[in-house]
């Protein structure tokens, strides 16, 4: 298992630096150190290597995120900041998820998408317990937006995401986004707040 882990180490970070696409099996053996024949021993091929990748991220998360508590707000931060935790750790991943999902060939592909959504909807379930008063529409894009921003911490300036308490400022402000679904002003096209976005600067 440690030769398989340091391929996909190797491979993860090949494809964060050239992408998937770029990258030959012949190169992944000789970032872990061994030849490209033998990573058959331990994975398919590249599309193989891929989706095992997108599947352990999807049970890392989910693992760290796990836990439920009485009260959904604690819960909610708690899930916003295992998942930053999550990416921050493991940023060659966290890209690698964003912008390679398409390169998933079958059946890796149709696995991650069918458990990605149990994830977005366990964050919906804890999303709208908080604020039961939402409709399902508000809360899915208050979620999508929150795990946006969450996702996008490896294109972020590395000294900002290593200052002293940048985890708890980002989960404060992450938290605090999800007040929109309940004080935010409806922001249709005939909205106030729809005219002032559309005023000439």
């Amino acid at each position: 298992m440690a030769r398989a882990d340091d391929i996909l180490t190797a491979a993860a970070e090949l494809f964060f630096e050239r992408g998937f696409g770029a990258v030959g099996v012949d190169q992944i053996g000789a970032k872990a150190g061994v030849t490209g024949p033998a990573i058959y021993r331990h994975f398919k091929g590249k599309d193989d290597i891929l989706g095992t990748l997108f599947d352990q991220g999807m049970d890392d998360v989910i693992r760290v995120t796990g836990g439920r508590f009485d009260d959904p707000h604690i819960e909610l931060a708690h899930i916003c900041r295992e998942h930053a935790r999550h990416v921050l750790s493991k940023p060659h991943l966290a890209s690698i998820w964003i912008r390679e999902d398409r390169s998933l060939v079958e059946p890796y592909r149709s696995a991650f998408i069918r458990r990605a959504i149990r994830y977005l909807e366990r964050w919906q379930e804890c999303a709208g317990r908080a604020y039961p008063e939402a409709d399902r529409e508000r809360v899915a894009i208050a979620v999508d937006s929150v795990l946006g921003i969450l996702n996008s911490l490896p294109n972020w300036q590395r000294e900002l995401t290593r200052t002293s308490g940048f985890l708890d400022l980002l989960t404060s402000h992450a938290v605090a986004s999800f007040r929109w679904l309940v004080d935010a002003p409806e922001a249709g096209i005939d909205s106030p707040l729809a005219a002032a976005l559309a005023e000439p600067r």
